[in-house]
């Protein structure tokens, strides 16, 4: 008999509710309840019925979402070109060896002509 490849019970750090309806607009805004309680200055609970539909999303909620949204859009797109640029720069020369070391650099391999 096969050894079972699943568990029985559930990892603690499983999640135990999938998300709800409004959990990837707080978790792009925030990334986490405790930040978003914070922000709105409620608690992380009121937070989570929000995300997961169990509140209806309040006035205050649906004013500030939308610019925090467009805050993350537009850092993300700042990173993505930054990292464009990084890629396109040529890779550095090695540094120069100092001290006892410094007659023993490594020479560049010359290919010869076999002919």
């Amino acid at each position: 008999m096969s050894p079972r490849s699943d568990h029985v019970t559930s990892s603690r750090f499983e999640r135990r509710l999938p998300g709800g309806e409004h959990d990837l607009i707080f978790k792009v805004a925030f990334g986490s309840d405790g930040a978003a309680a914070r922000f709105f200055k409620v608690s992380r609970m009121t937070i989570w019925r929000l995300r997961h539909g169990r509140a209806a999303m309040p006035e205050w909620a649906l004013e500030a979402l939308p610019d925090l949204i467009q805050a993350k859009v537009a850092e993300a797109h700042l990173a993505q070109t930054e990292l464009r640029d990084i890629l396109a720069l040529p890779p550095k020369p090695p540094r120069p060896l100092s001290g006892c070391c410094a007659g023993r650099q490594r020479r560049t391999k010359q290919l010869s002509m076999v002919g």
